[in-house]
């Protein structure tokens, strides 16, 4: 093994999961910079996909995607791994979702667009 190949195990694991394609490239790439392995996914389909393969420690999640929602995804999650921290975004923002995506399990809520430092 490598060094290169250690060092790879040992980053921390997000799935980020968006259907606007600019947008999750954008911040997968500065999320991979900030020393975080990122997987990407465009739906809550190929979502889903991701968490049978792997759980993330982390996730940040689109709450409205076509096909699914980033609620269904979230469930998943913390059925697979109560310890996954995970993030919502939308930019479809209200209360009564916010106060849903906690209560499920997510840590925070944020509206788009969001960057990666948020």
């Amino acid at each position: 093994m490598t060094n290169t190949d250690a060092n790879r195990e040992t980053l921390p694991s997000i799935l980020l999961v968006d259907d606007d394609e600019v947008l999750r490239e954008r911040l997968a790439t500065a999320i991979r910079a900030r020393g975080y392995e990122v997987r990407t996914a465009g739906s809550a389909e190929d979502a889903l996909r991701e968490v049978a393969k792997e759980s993330p420690e982390m996730a940040v999640l689109d709450l409205r995607m076509p096909g699914g929602s980033g609620i269904e995804i979230l469930r998943e999650l913390k059925r697979q791994d109560p310890s996954t921290r995970v993030l919502m975004l939308t930019g479809y923002g209200s209360i009564s979702t916010a106060v849903e995506a906690v209560r499920e399990g997510a840590v925070g809520y944020l509206p788009k667009p969001a960057d990666a430092d948020e």
